[in-house]
């Protein structure tokens, strides 16, 4: 596929997923089922013409990232919530990701602003030849201006193909490097601003997965997320997309997957002084002037 192909469908990406954030804005409410909301998310997408690029992702207060509903979850968003909605729509494997966040308590709002207006000033620095360092000055001193902290160990990403977290990195604090941005490539800007001290550890609830390596294995449930995975192409999945209808038995297959080091993770991510967390991320393709494809 030519460069323009591979732009043209991230673009169709970026434009299928925007038109879901807005719609998502009208209809998340407290108090509204976790699974109903993720679920809602992802049939839109799927409806819209294009396939979820990863679990829809509803991080709330303290949890940072990677929270997403599990199987039979029935856990409701808390009032007052500090609410990141993190969400990825694909066409062939060109993935557009794009998040931002509700504060349901007006006290939060600012810290949602600060993450906003760092993604804003990290955009205008990402333009073909600039340093990707200076995108990241740009998110730490726009956060600290507001007052917060950067989260020092989440970055935003290179968009690869079937591949989501490709290179570049791009940190949310200021670093040394001669790195400078290619024409054409295709990165997640995501800044997270919190009132902590400015980064986050692994939480208990796992509910994303991605299959690295297939190998034989002996559990019957086990080989169906094998063979759900492969039509992925690497990209990751949620427990509640499985082709497994007991609970139980799903636990059990992942484990077996776990133990074969066949399955790769993705914890839901806590702030470590459980500060509360704000997020925003639009996907770019770098040009002379950056184009911004989930607006």
């Amino acid at each position: 596929m030519d460069d323009e192909d591979r732009i043209t469908k991230f673009k169709q990406a970026g434009r299928i997923i925007s038109e879901v954030r807005e719609e998502s804005r009208k209809f998340i409410k407290e108090g509204m089922l976790f699974s109903a909301v993720a679920e809602k998310i992802e049939n839109l997408i799927r409806e819209k013409g294009a396939s979820p690029g990863f679990p829809a992702c509803l991080s709330a207060n303290e949890i940072a990232a990677h929270y997403s509903p599990g199987k039979n979850d029935q856990s409701c968003i808390p009032e007052g919530a500090l609410l990141k909605v993190d969400i990825g729509a694909h066409v062939d494997g060109y993935v557009a990701d794009t998040a931002y966040t509700i504060a349901f308590n007006d006290e939060h709002k600012q810290l949602a602003e600060a993450s906003a207006a760092a993604l804003n000033a990290a955009i205008e620095q990402s333009y073909t030849g600039n340093l990707l360092s200076n995108v990241s000055e740009a998110i730490e001193g726009t956060i600290k201006d507001f007052g917060f902290n950067p989260i020092s160990n989440l970055t935003g990403h290179g968009l690869g193909h079937y591949w989501l977290h490709d290179a570049p990195s791009v940190p949310n604090v200021k670093f040394t490097s001669a790195y400078q941005l290619k024409e054409g490539h295709a990165i997640a800007i995501e800044p997270f601003a919190t009132t902590g001290a400015g980064k986050v550890k692994d939480a208990e609830s796992i509910t994303i997965f991605r299959i690295d390596q297939p190998k034989p294995v002996r559990n019957m449930e086990a080989r169906r997320i094998i063979e759900f995975a492969a039509g992925l192409r690497g990209l990751p999945f949620s427990e509640r997309w499985l082709p497994v209808e007991s609970l139980f038995k799903l636990k059990m297959a992942l484990r077996e997957l776990r133990e074969r080091e066949i399955l790769y993770e993705y914890p839901a991510l806590k702030e470590i002084s459980n500060g509360l967390v704000s997020q925003a991320e639009h996907s770019v393709i770098v040009s002379d002037k950056p184009i911004v494809i989930t607006k």
